[in-house]
Parts: C-alpha cells; structure tokens; sequence
C-alpha cells in the first residue's frame, strides 16, 4: 500500500510532537498575555462597546503578523511551516498524490511550507477563546476600577 500525502511529508521533515507542543503553548501564551494587557489598555482608555472590539481585533491582527515576521526571520523565509504542522497534519505543499516530491524539500532543508500552517499562527493559541476571555476579564476589571 502506497503511503498517503501526509505520511510522505512526515518522513521527508518530521514533527517532534513536544516541539509543536511547546511551540503551541509559547503560541498561546503570547496571545493571552497579550489580550490580558489590551484589555487593561481598552479599560484605562475607557473604551465602550464596538469600539473596545475593534481596539482587541487590531490589537490581535498586530501582534499577530509581529509573530509572524518574527517566524519568517527564523525560518529563513519558509514561514510558520518550520515550526507548526498546519490544517492538514502535516501536509508539504507539493507532494502530489503519485507520492512525487518536489526537487530541494528532502535534501537537508530545515524548514518546508506545510499547508495551513499560517492559520495556527493567526487563529491558533485561543485568539477567539481563552484569549478573549482575558481581555474581556482586563477590560471589565480596570474600567469598573476606573469609574
């Protein structure tokens, strides 16, 4: 039995599972931290409503591409593939389905462009969860202190 498109990526540059582990806690970490002190900001500031919304989505969509350019610089330019696995467990873009690898990706390369990979960067670490949550909890509490 031939093997499928992600197992061929895993054994052309495999994922250490603490790694992505560990790269998902920094990941998460950053964000929440992050969210706690821009809802300190937004309640100091006094937003309300919309507008303190808004101040967290900018804040985020910043640190963020930070993150970002902070891994493109790391990675040599391949991205957030050197580090996280990405949608598609995995997956390098290019292995087709006859099991064909693109010239360069096998030999020695530290870092290649797993599909989906960006997302774990922007949408990973709890942005829309634990993260919001925090900034909600910074917001509320400084500006009911504040008032």
């Amino acid at each position: 039995m031939a093997p499928t498109k992600q197992e061929l990526s895993l054994l052309i540059n495999p994922l250490v599972p603490e790694s992505v582990q560990h790269n998902n806690r920094v990941l998460s970490n950053l964000h929440s931290l992050t969210s706690f002190l821009l809802g300190l900001t937004a309640g100091i500031l006094a937003l309300q409503s919309a507008t303190g919304f808004i101040f967290y989505l900018v804040g985020t969509v910043f640190v963020s591409g930070v993150f970002h350019l902070v891994l493109l610089s790391r990675s040599g330019g391949v991205g957030a593939g050197a580090f996280f696995p990405g949608s598609n467990a995995g997956e390098i873009e290019g292995v087709n389905e006859r099991g064909f690898i693109p010239a360069g990706l096998g030999s020695g390369s530290t870092g290649v462009k797993r599909m989906g990979a960006w997302k774990d960067v922007w949408f990973g670490g709890g942005v829309l969860g634990e993260a919001l949550s925090g900034f909600v909890l910074g917001w509320a509490g400084v500006g009911g202190v504040l008032r």
